[in-house]
């Protein structure tokens, strides 16, 4: 049990909300294309997406432990880690075991060929989902995006020029953890619930705007963390040679823009709401099944009802506390307080899922 809570907190997991929002509301947007469009068995095309769904977060949450595993590896090998090993991984003292944002594998004394062994094994189960993805919704390019988001993952830190090295690391999470994911699990949903490709249609480009903006959330969240995570350890970073985006750009000016992002993002959330009560059939989605778009709520609620009104205002409920946690970790980021700003981060992407989740009844 000690060895496994040693390689869970490796892992990190507490960044994998992350890897997996993008996945629910790309899940949220496909309920909500499944009630917008007409179908002769909604039931059976609801349990084709949630299977699809939980296919997408298999792929999502081993990505972001593998990911996780390569960074502990690949910065601990370059020394870049040193600073950070405050606390003993056997430390009765430890409040927050899972959450130490201080500690890594090495402070257990886990070799690194180890941590290689779990990068590998976390990468491959990921690429059997995936597979298995692939081969549901017959989208062959899927298998040139995986090998695209593999190489990423492991050339942020590792090979000989690792680009999380030369200021791309804000990037490249945004991208990844954003858009990429968003669009994919969306593809792979949409696809695997049986629709031939005929009937699946683009939507006008108002709509493929605002899924791209709704891409951008789980995006900006990521890029937050990030952008905590090197704001933390500039100091180390120049020490070792790392170059950050933070770095170039200032502590002072880098603490500014991870708010700003934090703030965008709460901003797309609010509009996304406001949007979806104000115009329930305008989901923002970049394509929609047949040419009919007839209003079938499969969930036995119409717009307007108690039902509809309770959910709505459950959502803003969610909302206000995503606006909270905002306001907090910006707070937090502007002070320089990091520690307490990484899990403030987390909860935002978290609650703004649930919130995104909530309109699939709305």
């Amino acid at each position: 049990m000690q060895s496994a809570k040693i390689w869970i907190k490796g892992a990190r997991i507490y960044t994998l909300p992350i890897g997996l929002v993008p996945v629910v509301m790309a899940f949220a947007i496909a309920c909500r294309m499944i009630r917008f469009s007409y179908f002769e068995k909604t039931g059976m095309h609801l349990w084709q997406c949630i299977l699809q769904f939980f296919l997408c977060a298999a792929v999502a949450a081993c990505m972001q432990i593998s990911v996780n595993y390569a960074n502990d590896y690949c910065d601990g090998l370059n020394g870049l880690d040193e600073n950070r090993s405050l606390r003993a991984s056997n430390n009765s003292n430890d409040s927050k075991p899972l959450c130490d944002v201080s500690w890594r594998l090495a402070d257990a004394d886990i070799k690194p060929k180890a941590v290689l062994k779990a990068v590998i094994i976390s990468a491959i189960t990921a690429c059997i989902f995936g597979l298995i993805i692939v081969v549901r919704t017959g989208i062959w390019w899927f298998i040139l995006l995986g090998i695209l988001c593999v190489a990423a993952a492991w050339f942020y830190a590792g090979g000989k020029h690792p680009y999380g090295y030369k200021g791309w690391g804000e990037v490249s999470a945004f991208v990844f953890f954003g858009p990429v994911p968003f669009v994919g699990s969306l593809c792979a949903i949409t696809y695997g619930m049986g629709m031939p490709a005929n009937s699946i249609l683009m939507s006008e480009p108002l709509r493929i705007l605002a899924c791209v903006l709704m891409s951008c959330i789980p995006g900006a969240y990521s890029g937050c963390l990030m952008m905590v995570n090197n704001l933390r350890d500039i100091a180390s970073d120049k020490k070792h040679g790392k170059i950050t985006a933070m770095m170039r750009i200032g502590e002072r000016n880098g603490r500014r823009l991870c708010v700003a992002m934090s703030i965008t993002a709460t901003l797309l959330l609010l509009a996304y709401s406001v949007s979806i009560i104000a115009f329930p059939a305008a989901v923002p989605s970049m394509w929609h099944f047949y040419k009919i778009e007839v209003f079938r709520d499969s969930y036995g609620m119409r717009c307007g009802s108690m039902g509809h009104l309770l959910f709505a205002g459950i959502q803003w409920l969610v909302l206000l506390a995503v606006v909270i946690k905002a306001y907090k970790f910006a707070k937090s980021v502007l002070h320089g307080d990091y520690k307490n700003a990484f899990p403030l981060c987390v909860c935002q992407a978290i609650l703004g899922a649930v919130a995104v989740l909530l309109s699939t009844i709305i």
